[in-house]
């Protein structure tokens, strides 16, 4: 039989063809599909927790973007499908946030709702006298969301998600249990830390412009007095006003706290009309680009708002 003689340039095409087709080939045999763990949290202080404890085994999505605070999320059609693909996903309910809760609801993966099992204290009303509605941020029956700014509650969460990411993956138990451990470890110390911190102060009234530090002022026999029912975009009134400076001065209040992540309009206007300073306390709901960029961490922030609450509230160490 006479053998055909094909041209180099074909040969070249052939050989790169069986290299493509081998190389596809290759993949398909291999399953090189992605092992990790797919994790939602629902925003910052979750997420946070949920990247330690899954290290490089666990891809963990923060559902609230950087910049912004967790209530009243709404999420893109993308999120919504990430969430419902989800292996796990990690949240807080009650209607916390609700379209996460929804999505949750209709995840083929597991989904833990942080809060079940947690004892929660009703929110704190507003500084009586101050006109306006109080904000919205409660959950079912008045409730305080808040429970990840008290450090050991925020160490109960921490706990709950190891067991959420065991029950998800319990071949992998023993590396969600030593991640943990070593997340553990940094944050162990934040309860002492801010027991020494505000053991003696000057006064124990902590003036915010949010209730959201009502499970911190629990654990370390503080007031929380909220200046709640003024938008941080609204002038206060000269009543609401008064009622402030009344409370300030009977409980020689020094410093009114602002939130981080809304304008400081409203508690440098406050302190300005009675006498006092103002300072920023964290509740620890997200970070901004700035603080992503400096590499800011639960327990750096924490570390941050006891120091300047000790400063606020004239608290010695002594």
């Amino acid at each position: 039989m006479n053998k055909i003689k094909l041209p180099l340039s074909v040969l070249a095409i052939v050989a790169s063809c069986a290299l493509l087709l081998a190389a596809c080939g290759g993949d398909e045999d291999s399953g090189s599909t992605d092992s990790r763990l797919s994790v939602t949290a629902s925003f910052y202080p979750l997420y946070e927790a949920a990247q330690a404890i899954g290290g490089d085994q666990a891809e963990v999505v923060n559902l609230t973007p950087t910049g912004t605070g967790p209530h009243d999320l709404e999420l893109t059609p993308k999120t919504v499908a990430e969430v419902e693909d989800a292996d796990l996903n990690i949240y807080l309910g009650q209607n916390f946030q609700p379209a996460v809760e929804k999505a949750a609801g209709q995840s083929s993966g597991r989904s833990v709702d942080l809060l079940d099992g947690i004892q929660l204290r009703p929110a704190d009303d507003g500084i009586p006298g101050v006109e306006g509605e109080v904000d919205g941020e409660r959950l079912a029956g008045g409730m305080d969301p808040h429970v990840w700014v008290d450090p050991v509650r925020f160490l109960e969460i921490v706990d709950e998600i190891t067991a959420a990411y065991i029950e998800a993956d319990p071949g992998n138990a023993d590396t969600w249990k030593k991640n943990a451990r070593a997340y553990r470890a940094g944050l162990e110390s934040l309860d002492a830390d801010f027991q020494n911190a505000l053991k003696n102060c000057a006064t124990r009234t902590l003036v915010t412009s949010h209730a959201a530090f009502g499970y911190l002022a629990d654990r370390y026999g503080l007031v929380q007095a909220p200046i709640a029912g003024i938008s941080p975009d609204d002038e206060p009134n000269p009543q609401s006003i008064a009622a402030v400076a009344r409370r300030a001065e009977q409980d020689g209040v020094k410093t009114v706290f602002f939130e981080t992540l809304v304008p400081r309009k409203l508690a440098d206007t406050v302190a300005e009309e009675i006498g006092a300073r103002s300072d920023a306390l964290d509740p620890v709901e997200g970070l901004d680009a700035e603080g992503e960029e400096a590499g800011k961490t639960y327990e750096s922030i924490q570390r941050d708002n006891m120091e300047r609450l000790r400063t606020g509230l004239g608290c010695t160490t002594t």
